[in-house]
């Protein structure tokens, strides 16, 4: 077993930076603009755009996404990004921690990350389907469960919800039922906060609810329009002559919710949201922070960069802030509470979606906040103290 998992953590590497995995865009962030503001009134070198994430103050919104570990190849891959998000002061989490706690050998492709960034905030993880009985392996043990943790001396657990992907697999863990209840029993038993992640698939309204009910402290909704678990699954079988698995895996390469949906669905919970899936650029970044997203996760771009130089990282990390920023002042934001009052359309397909869901009021809403804050001001007019004068609070 322990060999098994390693030898897909590198598959899983080399498919994402040999071949195209990524899920077709049904509905994208295109669909999310952002109304202009002529005269936005914002120093474009004076943007804020620190945060804080379950307490942790960071100097950027941005998440290096859970992306890998569990094999001696990709030690550098994690000590390049964990190199940066010290140097940046960036949130990071590394890959599934399996293949170190079946096989302790391998543990030094993620205890690299502390070592590397001794300051940052590191999130730990596990599959929600190995805290369960499968048919070929017992649940993980609370024991297992903190050695992670310990591994590189977490600030949070994330567990991957990944049903999607197991079904994909050759090799793949096809049980789903008690995840919920080991959830739950799990998160009562960390002090430390847990992450709920999802690997691609989205998260709707009524799991996030679900998950908030299990006591998770944020919600990570790895929606689908980034790299797709299930073609790189498909790219696994086809190699191996897996007919049934890969057919599988390329039927359900576009299943999912799409990002920028999935955050307004899973922001119904009131929990932090991490926006992952597909961002490719400081203005997605933009739009997922306006649409509710606490930190915005990057994945594929960051990977590849990665796999490259430590500079590399550093050059992608940089043209996104610099990007990010340009949305921000022009759609008048000065900082990240301001980014997520600016006025955001929402059309296209992700507006059908969203209305056919229920949304049709949170999307007015959202169309027409500066709006709504000038006619209250409009209401409080007075000689001594104009509209005019007040404007530059809005």
């Amino acid at each position: 077993m322990a060999d098994e998992v390693k030898q897909r953590k590198i598959e899983h590497v080399n498919i994402a930076l040999e071949r195209d995995v990524s899920a077709p865009q049904r509905a994208g962030w295109s669909d999310v603009q952002f109304v202009h503001q002529a005269l936005p009134e914002v120093d474009l070198d004076a943007i804020d755009l620190s945060t804080t994430f379950l307490g942790q103050p960071l100097r950027y919104p941005i998440f290096m996404s859970s992306l890998t570990g569990g094999h001696p190849d990709v030690v550098n891959i994690n000590r390049n990004l964990a190199r940066a998000a010290e140097h940046y002061g960036l949130a990071m989490g590394v890959g599934s921690q399996r293949a170190a706690i079946l096989n302790p050998d391998l543990a030094e492709s993620y205890t690299v990350v502390r070592e590397t960034a001794p300051s940052a905030f590191l999130i730990a993880n596990i599959g929600a389907p190995q805290l369960i009985q499968q048919a070929d392996h017992s649940p993980f043990t609370l024991e297992q469960v903190q050695r992670a943790i310990k591994m590189i001396k977490a600030n949070a657990l994330a567990i991957h919800m990944n049903s999607l992907q197991e079904a994909a697999q050759p090799e793949g863990d096809r049980n789903a039922f008690g995840e919920v209840e080991a959830i739950k029993q799990l998160v009562q038993q960390m002090e430390l906060p847990v992450i709920a992640k999802e690997t691609g698939a989205g998260v709707s309204r009524e799991q996030a609810l679900l998950l908030r009910s299990c006591g998770v402290s944020a919600i990570d909704v790895g929606g689908a329009g980034g790299s797709s678990m299930s073609a790189m699954e498909a790219a696994r079988s086809e190699s191996r002559g897996d007919e049934r698995t890969m057919n599988i895996g390329l039927l359900y390469r576009d299943w999912g919710i799409p990002t920028p949906i999935s955050v307004i669905e899973a922001g119904t919970a009131n929990l932090p949201l991490i926006s992952t899936g597909g961002v490719r650029s400081g203005l997605d970044a933009a739009r997922a922070l306006a649409l509710g997203a606490t930190l915005v996760g990057i994945g594929f771009p960051l990977l590849k960069a990665a796999s490259e130089s430590y500079e590399k990282v550093c050059e992608v990390i940089e043209s996104t802030v610099a990007q990010l920023k340009v949305a921000m002042q022009l759609s008048g934001a000065s900082n990240l509470v301001q980014l997520r009052e600016t006025d955001v359309v929402v059309t296209g397909a992700s507006r059908e979606w969203l209305s056919l869901r229920g949304f049709d009021d949170e999307l007015k809403t959202m169309a027409q906040r500066r709006w709504r804050r000038i006619q209250q001001l409009v209401q409080q007019d007075t000689p001594e103290e104009p509209i005019a004068y007040r404007y530059n609070q809005i």
